[in-house]
């Protein structure tokens, strides 16, 4: 506008000078004079007006269509975004074509596109969902905590493996708790609620949880849950109350899905070898009791948890938790739990027992424990106690040096076994009964006393403990 009223070039040169349509010239030179005119006879000021003679001309794009998008082409782009999302249904979500791909497909069946074009166009069919508004969140003191599961890649004993951390957050001070586990179980999930809230010391209002199996039973209808009984018993003893989030709105319990980013960020980007998966439970807590105290906004977690322990609900007494199973022993004096073998005592072969299962451990009945183990996690692996098969040894000493009972003993066990009894079994055998019988514990002799005291003389086969002089020979102790 300025080249044709100040400077008074014509509508041709102007568009020559510019490199557009005249016609264009013409367009915009009648608007703003038109524009001008309606200016001038308003009373007052129009900002309207003013942006129309002072403003950038518009360019009203709005019924314009790409010269090259078809219709032929928009029901091609349709049918493999619907297949995609078809194979979304089915769970193939690995196998969903990327738009490079669509691109690929649509430029061999002879359309002549740009991918950005084939790009916009997929997020444009894609796109169903407006865009979602947030509501700013007010929350009380002691009354929401959100729990959920993160996976966590570390190496334990020098095996990588797929950690569970069960993860606990509070709504108003951001505190975090957090325990690991080998497996996503029920196990697993009450004994990580006894131990969140003997950490707080007691118990808040609500737990908020996203829909996973081992606190929902199955769905009614659309929106109701029907809860499981296992986390039905736990919140009715507890006194707490459950609720879930909408289906994939992850949102809903943003506090603990930021809480898992920041275990794995700030808690295991440090460190991911640990020797056992206690040592690494010890660096968690280590690190989040850091976190807890120094993380600030503008308060740290644990200055505002302080605010949240006065409104928590007192805590009963702890919660005992275990699945019990019915379980039959076989002719290796094992039995199996969830593909793994646990020995028990030989006497017990080819009879039922009763199992109880935490997560750490398992407890074999029969009447009183009779067996405790480490609990184990994989496909046919066996927790052997080489005591368990005294009995039978004694009968085959010969099958002692090859057996998975010595190959899983104590290396002290194994040590004393090669030195001074790898000829002789069957007096090793008396050794390991005796042993049995008086309850004489290696690893707490090897804890309690000096190094040196606990020995095995090879000539005339002694052992002693604290001052007591224990002799044996092939038939009898004395």
């Amino acid at each position: 506008m300025y080249m044709y009223f100040r400077e008074g070039k014509s509508q041709r040169e102007i568009s020559r000078i510019l490199g557009i349509n005249r016609k264009t010239v013409g367009k915009y030179v009648k608007e703003y004079e038109e524009a001008f005119e309606e200016y001038k006879n308003q009373d007052g000021i129009n900002e309207e007006i003013i942006e129309k003679i002072a403003g950038k001309p518009k360019y009203d794009t709005s019924n314009r269509k790409p010269r090259k998008v078809t219709e032929e082409l928009m029901l091609r782009i349709q049918e493999l975004v619907e297949a995609n999302e078809t194979k979304r249904k089915k769970g193939l979500r690995k196998q969903i074509m990327p738009v490079s791909q669509m691109y690929e497909i649509i430029r061999n069946e002879g359309y002549e596109i740009s991918s950005g074009t084939i790009y916009n166009l997929v997020r444009k069919i894609s796109s169903k969902k407006s865009k979602e508004a947030y509501i700013k969140q007010r929350y009380i003191p002691g009354d929401i905590v959100e729990f959920d599961w993160g996976e966590i890649k570390l190496e334990i004993n020098g095996v990588m493996k797929n950690i569970q951390a069960a993860v606990f957050t509070f709504a108003y001070s951001n505190y975090r708790y957090a325990y690991l586990y080998q497996k996503q179980n029920m196990e697993s999930f009450i004994d990580s609620h006894v131990k969140f809230f003997d950490h707080i010391g007691g118990v808040n209002k609500i737990i908020v949880y996203d829909n996973m199996k081992v606190a929902i039973k199955k769905f009614v209808g659309r929106n109701k849950r029907e809860i499981t009984d296992d986390l039905m018993k736990l919140s009715t003893y507890y006194n707490f109350d459950i609720r879930f989030c909408n289906v994939r709105k992850p949102n809903e319990k943003g506090h603990v899905e930021k809480s898992v980013n920041v275990i794995k960020q700030r808690v295991f980007s440090i460190k991911y070898e640990f020797d056992t998966l206690e040592k690494a439970n010890e660096f968690l807590e280590l690190r989040l009791r850091y976190i807890n105290e120094n993380m600030k906004n503008p308060n740290t977690p644990a200055e505002e948890f302080k605010k949240e322990k006065e409104y928590l609900f007192k805590k009963p007494p702890k919660y005992e938790y275990s699945i019990i199973k019915e379980v039959y022993v076989d002719k290796y004096s094992t039995i199996t739990v969830n593909n793994c073998r646990y020995s028990v005592p030989v006497e017990y072969t080819d009879k039922w027992l009763k199992v109880k299962l935490y997560p750490e451990k398992i407890v074999i009945y029969d009447e009183k424990p009779i067996a405790i183990h480490k609990r184990i996690y994989g496909i046919n692996k066996w927790s052997i106690n080489i005591e368990h098969y005294i009995n039978t040894l004694k009968r085959k000493p010969g099958a002692l040096h090859n057996s998975l009972a010595m190959h899983q003993a104590p290396q002290e066990i194994k040590d004393i076994y090669n030195r001074y009894f790898i000829t002789n079994p069957r007096d090793f055998i008396m050794l390991l009964e005796y042993m049995h019988k008086n309850k004489i514990d290696l690893n707490e002799i090897k804890s309690g006393l000096p190094p040196g005291y606990w020995r095995i003389n090879k000539e005339n086969s002694f052992f002693h403990t604290n001052n007591k002089i224990i002799k044996f020979n092939r038939f009898n102790f004395v």
